[in-house]
Parts: C-alpha cells; sequence; structure tokens
C-alpha cells in the first residue's frame, strides 16, 4: 500500500508541478535555472519519473512562490508523515468506496488539494482515501458528503453506485436529500433499467 500511495504522490506532484508552471506561464528551463537544478532533473519531476527531493521541492516552491505541499502534498516531518501512513478509518464497518469519491471530484472539477482545503485537511489525507491506504471516519465522511451535496450512504454502500456512471451520479446529485435509502436504491435501478434498454 506505501509504494501505491508513493505512485500515487509521485504522479499528483507531477501534475501539480505542470498546472503551477503553466500558471506562471514558466518554461521547465525557466525554472531549471531560477532554482539552480538540473534541467534534466525538472524534466524527471515534470514527467513524474521519480519523487521530487526535499531540497529541491523547497527550492521549486521559492521560485513558483508556492508552499511545498502544494506541489507535493505528502511534504511534513517524516514522523508526521509516516504516522499518518499508519492511520486507518475509525470506524471499518463503514466500507467506503474510493472509486465513487475519485468519480465525485472527477464531476466537479475540484482538485485534490482543493477538496482538501474544503475539509481543512492535509492534501495527502485525501491522496491515502482514493488510493486506499486509509479510509475517513464518520466525522469525515460526513464532511464529505456535505461537499459533494450526496448522502454518507453513497459514500458506503457498495451495493448501489459500484457501476454507475457519470452521468448516473449527475442525476443522483440532483435527487432530493430527503429520499430514504429504500428510494435512492429504487431510484437507482430504474435509471440502470432505462438506460439498459435503451442502449
Amino acid at each position: 500500500m506505501k509504494d501505491k500511495l508513493k505512485q500515487s504522490i509521485v504522479a499528483i506532484t507531477s501534475a501539480n508541478l505542470k498546472r503551477i508552471l503553466y500558471a506562471r506561464q514558466m518554461s521547465q528551463r525557466e525554472l531549471a535555472l531560477k532554482a539552480n537544478i538540473p534541467v534534466p532533473t525538472i524534466s524527471r519531476y515534470f514527467l513524474g519519473n521519480g519523487a521530487i527531493t526535499s531540497k529541491n521541492l523547497v527550492k521549486i516552491a521559492k521560485v513558483l512562490n508556492v508552499e511545498p505541499d502544494e506541489i507535493d502534498p505528502s511534504y511534513q516531518s517524516t514522523s508526521d508523515f509516516l504516522a499518518t501512513l499508519s492511520e486507518k478509518s475509525d470506524d471499518p464497518q463503514l466500507n467506503f468506496r474510493a472509486d465513487y469519491l475519485k468519480q465525485l471530484i472527477q464531476n466537479s472539477h475540484l482538485s485534490i488539494h482543493e477538496v482538501a482545503d474544503k475539509l481543512d485537511l492535509k492534501a495527502v489525507t485525501v491522496y491515502k482515501w482514493l488510493t486506499g491506504v486509509s479510509s475517513p471516519n464518520k466525522d469525515n465522511t460526513a464532511k464529505l458528503a456535505a461537499l459533494f451535496n450526496i448522502s454518507v450512504d453513497y459514500l458506503t454502500d457498495s451495493s448501489t453506485i459500484s457501476d454507475l456512471t457519470p452521468q448516473q451520479t449527475q442525476i443522483l446529485k440532483a435527487l432530493p436529500k430527503d429520499l430514504t435509502n429504500q428510494q435512492v436504491t429504487l431510484i437507482i435501478s430504474l435509471i440502470k433499467s432505462v438506460l439498459d434498454n435503451t442502449n
């Protein structure tokens, strides 16, 4: 799991670096010169072919005028990071759906960092949920549900939402919040049935 998390963080770090460079209208070469880091090294980070060392991360963040964890969400003290890796949900009965959270985030057009900010959490915590390293506790699951305007059941019930498309989830998000779980399950069945018959 830790390897999976590390790979995810490298990929997200690369995406964050690309996004920030684009926003600053700065080339990899300019960044390399200003940060005093070899161009091939910057290129490697840009392509996601390795983690950025802490020393280089601080240099890059300074040049780009951002906090280091805006580029690499795992940037924190080593002891804190190792402690957070070992955290698990305080309620294993929740059966949290990481795949559905990914879908919600994609549909919302929010970045992982923006989701974390709205929940007042570190971005690495959200990455851990997405990669299955850990699951959110009841409070954070409720916060996620409120953020995306959905029922907590959508994030924890694997039987009803596992094979919904983004279009189907958009329909579900438009439903009234006061529906019972049985009503929601019935509506999901109807959506699937209609779509199956039209294909």
